[in-house]
């Protein structure tokens, strides 16, 4: 469900209302009666120029009825809206911005999502659908296309950044129209092109024949046609509605939109534009500056619009400072400078979408993951019948073949195949699965088999649906320095502007020229108060490294927390699951007297760690069957209670059992074990295991067992690294203190820095009073905070992080951890800690660095125009160059230079600590040739 839970009773209601729910997340589940809905619309509103805009957004969107919540990225200028689709829909949503002359698309229809899964009814989240709801599935209206699939070989020479350039694409392009061919997709590690086309006008053999010769040159291998559409009737389901997903880009229905080509008007301005300039020739070429009229006439009315539509909101932006200095500069004669002020302000727009390009392809790819179809196997036929992935319920059998996506979170039932899970984890190498094996929705199949998958969530309500929303939901929220920068450019600008009124109105009383003279610099001292620069310089920075993160497998909660990571100068450890893996092993098992034998009393620590969900729980069960033990059907369970920190009791036929750690049976006073026993059990702690007890109330402790984990590959490089950069480490765990200062060695923490035998509420008032004694007012970007990070992986672990400067939550461990904290690793590889850490340093340098240029910038530029070196021309280039270097500086930090350069590649490391003859590798398990989204 929505909330992420393990499941929910179909007779509540309660679990999936929105109340009940994460307000932002997107309500796709069961069909209610009853209100409130909710679900979640994508808009791109190309009017968001700065952070100005953000709130007449958000003052149009948020009194709308229905509508919940509303968040904006600045940078790739789009809209989210939390909205119940039965009292406002998207396209009133879009309706309400364009009324304001903003240019709102809508991007994805959260109301059509939600009205798709919610088309039916099922018993439970395990079971199959129903009958009828199944056939309403498999009915539904078929397209005219059918989906192929080519295998290509040579595909697998291209990642992640070169599939656009990759000649297959053009080759499409090129050779075919698009009512022939709507769409088509590469996938490089499973390499695989699969085409939607229309069979009757263009055959799977006719693209055959053109990839054949087309592709003739190079090393691609024996292309192979693996599924024709049109033979094996995989015809494509009508999908009304639907825009084309952000980032898809190769489409044949989007060739051409976007920012890839100027608008038409603005092309004729800039004509107009460089004939102004050939007055500067003089003579009779000085006729030419009337051509700064046309330039103005092209240019300028979508600004004027714009700029009327802000002044009656009474609001002053950048569109009326423009507005206002170009017709300023048209009154004075000055039409070659009223030529310059509208061009380039004009083709500011298309410039500054195709340098934060980069980052709306990578929040895109993101979002993009989502799969458009599903390959339901029909139980009557056996045969497969693709339908909208938004529309198959819980319990739907679905077909995954080489290159397809596992339409939501499910369960192997028949198939060994390898597959791709580098959408939601960052990690490249593919993983094997099998029957009974989990795989998340988004993941996609690179091996040469089929798998059969049974779903255990509706597409929407998937491990990478929330890995979405918290990646739109992180990019829309502002941190700390932006708010900052927001509140310097809301006062900068009305002093520069009133500057500027002074310098415009007053010199007239000291004559003509003097006025004229005046006039003009107040102009330019218009053009310079825009705070475009200043504002964009912040968010897009974050939106970079947000998506960069987001990309490796890294889900940051929005750029406070980007800051805070690189401002942390403690951090602190859990130990299970943290440090270590989470898989634990039977090591030892011993009776304490002779109350019960071996089997007798594998079975009663079956029942009682059954119920509970830790790792730990989980190795005594799996041991038990091991062994061939099961747990009896005919035992009485009751009160069974999990005992934080110390172990779990209950009731079993009638007496009371205790299953835990020394403590417990301490506090119970029921710690009776011989001094052999005794003498065991420190050693075993000695050695790293963790010692556990199993006992029964009026007889004492029964058994002794003890339990070891791993250490993960990657600790000791990542514990030494963070030494290296003076960060203090510190690893707090409920073991006990033998164990906790065996594994300390092992990855070379000092007996100082190791707490054991801590219950939650101690890690909890540890993190207090440590946040507490450094506590520190100084900004984000003074590089004198001092934060405590925490990472945890379990339910015990949660409290202390959501205190945490920074809380850290490891992606294999429980939800509740990943809700309370600040940042999630998803596929728990404590690299990406160290990688985050620094990406959150450079994320607050390249902040700086923008600041500080647009700063220094302008006060040049207002020092030049007091000197009279200044013109409107070299204002404006100042205002949009400026803008763009500093939204480029941002972007850089999703290049590869940066990104390796971070990961430390190329740079020689020293000799790690050796275990078993393996090394501790600190990198990030990435293999980039095989990276692609």
């Amino acid at each position: 469900n929505a909330n992420g839970s393990n499941g929910h009773d179909d007779a509540s209601l309660s679990s999936l209302l929105p109340n009940n729910t994460n307000p932002s997340t997107p309500f796709l589940c069961l069909p209610i009666t009853e209100p409130p809905m909710s679900c979640r619309t994508r808009l791109r509103v190309q009017g968001i120029c700065c952070s100005s805009e953000v709130p007449v957004v958000r003052s149009i969107l948020k009194p709308l009825p229905g509508v919940r919540k509303v968040g904006i990225n600045i940078a790739t200028k789009v809209v989210f809206i939390d909205h119940d689709p039965g009292i406002i829909s998207a396209t009133l949503l879009a309706g309400a911005l364009n009324d304001q002359k903003f240019s709102a698309e809508i991007l994805t229809d959260g109301g059509l999502e939600l009205r798709n899964s919610s088309s039916g009814s099922f018993s439970d989240n395990t079971s199959s659908p129903t009958s009828p709801f199944l056939d309403n599935i498999l009915d539904l209206p078929r397209s005219r296309f059918v989906e192929s699939t080519f295998f290509i070989p040579g595909m697998i020479n291209y990642n992640k950044d070169k599939i656009e350039s990759c000649p297959i694409g053009k080759l499409v392009r090129q050779n075919f129209f698009k009512n022939h061919l709507r769409a088509f997709h590469l996938h490089a590690p499973s390499r695989t092109l699969k085409v939607e086309h229309d069979p009757e006008l263009l055959n799977a053999e006719k693209i055959m024949d053109v990839l054949v010769r087309g592709l003739k040159d190079g090393d691609w291998g024996n292309i192979e046609l693996a599924h024709d559409g049109a033979v094996e009737g995989l015809q494509l389901p009508v999908l009304s509605g639907e825009n084309q997903q952000e980032g898809e880009g190769l489409s044949l229905e989007s060739e051409g939109k976007g920012c890839r080509g100027l608008k038409i008007n603005i092309i004729f301005s800039g004509i107009f534009w460089v004939l102004s300039l050939l007055s500067f020739v003089g003579g009779s070429w000085s006729h030419l500056k009337y051509a700064g009229i046309g330039a103005v006439l092209f240019g300028m009315p979508p600004v004027v619009m714009k700029a009327w539509m802000t002044v009656r909101r009474m609001q002053f932006d950048a569109n009326c400072m423009m507005v206002t200095a170009a017709f300023g500069a048209l009154a004075l004669g000055e039409f070659d400078e009223a030529a310059s002020v509208s061009f380039l302000f004009a083709v500011s727009e298309w410039l500054e979408a195709r340098a934060t390009g980069k980052a709306r392809r990578a929040l895109g790819e993101i979002i993009s993951l989502r799969p458009e179809y599903a390959n339901v196997v029909d139980p009557k036929t056996g045969g497969i019948v693709i339908v909208p992935a938004a529309n198959i319920p819980v319990g739907s059998v679905v077909s995954v073949r080489t290159g397809d996506k596992v339409p939501a979170d499910g369960v192997v039932v028949e198939g060994t195949s390898s597959v791709d899970e580098s959408s939601l984890t960052g990690e490249a190498r593919p993983v094997e699965k099998g029957a009974g094996d989990d795989v998340s929705g988004g993941s996609i199949n690179v091996g040469s088999r089929q798998l059969v998958v049974k779903t255990t969530s509706t597409v929407g309500d998937s491990t990478l649906s929330r890995l979405i929303q918290l990646v739109e939901e992180a990019q829309a929220n502002t941190s700390e320095t932006e708010k900052l920068v927001d509140a310097f450019a809301r006062k900068y600008t009305p002093i520069v502007l009133t500057m500027a009124l002074f310098i415009c109105t007053v010199p007239w009383y000291f004559g003509k020229e003097t006025g004229r003279y005046w006039m003009l610099n107040g102009l330019i001292i218009v053009v310079i108060a825009c705070p475009c620069a200043l504002t964009i310089s912040t968010p897009v920075t974050y939106s970079a490294g947000l998506a960069a993160a987001a990309q490796r497998g890294i889900i940051i909660k929005g750029g406070s927390k980007l800051e805070a990571l690189g401002n942390v100068k403690t951090v602190l450890l859990d130990k299970t699951g943290t440090i270590t893996t989470g898989r634990f092993s039977l090591s030892h098992l011993d009776l304490v007297g002779n109350l019960k034998s071996r089997k007798e009393l594998l079975e009663l620590l079956a029942i009682m760690e059954a119920p509970s969900s830790h790792p730990l729980s989980a190795c005594l069960v799996s041991a038990a069957k091991e062994e061939g033990v099961a747990i009896p059907a005919d035992v009485s369970l009751t009160d069974h209670t999990i005992l934080q920190g110390e172990g779990v009791t209950a009731n079993v036929d009638g007496k009371k059992v205790y299953v835990g750690n020394e403590r417990l049976f301490k506090r119970l006073d029921m710690y009776n074990i011989s001094p052999d026993h005794m003498e065991a059990a420190k050693k075993w702690s000695e050695e790293g295991a963790t010692v556990g007890y199993i006992g029964i109330e009026g007889l004492g402790i029964i058994g002794m067992f003890c339990v070891k984990d791993t250490i993960r590959d990657e600790a000791y490089d990542v514990i030494s690294s963070l030494h290296q950069s003076g960060i203090e480490v510190i690893m707090l765990t409920g073991d006990s203190e033998g164990a906790a200062q065996a594994v300390g060695r092992e990855i070379g923490l000092a007996k100082t820095s190791i707490h054991s035998q801590l219950l939650p509420e101690d890690k909890l008032h540890y993190v207090s009073g440590l946040k507490g004694s450094s506590a520190n007012k100084h900004p984000s970007l003074s590089g004198k905070k001092k934060l405590i990070l925490m990472v945890g992986d379990g339910v015990n672990d949660a409290p202390a992080l959501s205190v945490a400067d920074v809380g850290v939550a490891m992606g294999e461990g429980a939800s509740l951890a990943m809700e309370m904290s600040d940042v999630t690793l998803m596929d728990s590889n404590l690299s990406k800690l160290l990688f985050s850490m620094k990406l959150g340093a450079k994320v607050i340098t390249t902040v700086k660095e923008n600041i500080a240029f647009s700063i220094l910038v302008n006060l040049i530029a207002i020092v030049l125009t007091f000197m009279g070196k200044m013109t409107l021309l070299w204002a404006i280039v100042s205002d949009v160059g400026v803008m763009l270097l500093v939204t480029l500086n941002g972007m850089k930090l999703l290049s590869n230079r940066t990104i390796d350069a971070i990961e430390g590649k190329g740079i020689k490391k020293p000799a790690s600590k050796r275990k078993n003859g393996q090394r501790y590798d600190m990198s990030p398990t990435v293999d980039h040739a095989l990276e692609i989204a």
